[in-house]
């Protein structure tokens, strides 16, 4: 089930980054979400451009960062040409055209890391790195 869900999001694009509190939502076309509330990267030309960890951090800047905004500048309107889920630890990499790969980190033996939703279906990576499905109407 999950690589039928991997491929439904192969060719889609990515169309909103939300955060709301502390969870992170990024909506893809195909009626595909995914939520976390754990860390994520992204990653371009062999280095860390953001992470959730930046969200809102000065670093001595004049303005914030703006996690969200950073990846939406590199990854939105882009279609994604692979999506994986890495064993054994559960991580869902997103490689976008032009490069740029989001990374949805597990970090916990026990907490919940992401959810991925396509089209009423639900793949969750749970703790310690498995993952859970849930079938569309069930």
């Amino acid at each position: 089930m999950t690589e039928r869900l991997l491929r439904a999001r192969s060719g889609e694009r990515l169309v909103s980054v939300d955060k709301l509190n502390h969870i992170w939502s990024f909506r893809l076309t195909g009626e595909i979400a995914i939520a976390t509330e754990s860390l994520w990267r992204l990653l371009h030309d062999g280095r860390i451009v953001v992470t959730s960890e930046d969200y809102l951090q000065s670093f001595g800047l004049s303005e914030p960062v703006d996690a969200g905004q950073r990846l939406a500048a590199a990854a939105g309107g882009r279609a994604v040409v692979e999506a994986v889920i890495a064993p054994p630890s559960g991580d869902l990499d997103l490689h976008f055209e032009g490069g740029a790969q989001l990374q949805l980190l597990q970090t916990s033996c026990g907490f919940e890391a992401w959810r991925l939703s396509v089209r009423g279906s639900v793949a969750m990576c749970t703790g310690g790195g498995g993952v859970a499905h849930f079938p569309a109407g069930g």
